[in-house]
């Protein structure tokens, strides 16, 4: 994450509030599944659900910042490199 992101993710934490940001998670959580449920349907553009994973990204994000960017960026790496090895060894 670049450090204004950053600066800005803890700006909307203070502005907001934490526990209003996690719900604001969960509601763009929840039209990010549906946006893909109706793509599938033929009832959206792939555009709308572009629109949603950045906005579950931007929300995520802060949450990475509300509890631990440094953890989150390391726990990441290390389920990348798992994910990795499991493509490797052509697991399931």
């Amino acid at each position: 994450m670049k450090q204004n992101e950053i600066e800005i993710y803890k700006e909307a934490l203070n502005k907001w509030g934490e526990f209003s940001q996690i719900m604001m998670l969960f509601e763009e959580m929840s039209e990010l599944q549906n946006a893909i449920c109706k793509f599938y349907r033929g009832r959206c553009q792939s555009k709308d659900v572009v629109t949603e994973i950045a906005d579950v990204m931007i929300m995520t994000e802060q949450m990475a910042v509300l509890f631990g960017a440094d953890e989150v960026v390391s726990e990441k790496k290390r389920k990348i490199e798992r994910l990795q090895k499991r493509l490797e060894r052509g697991e399931k």
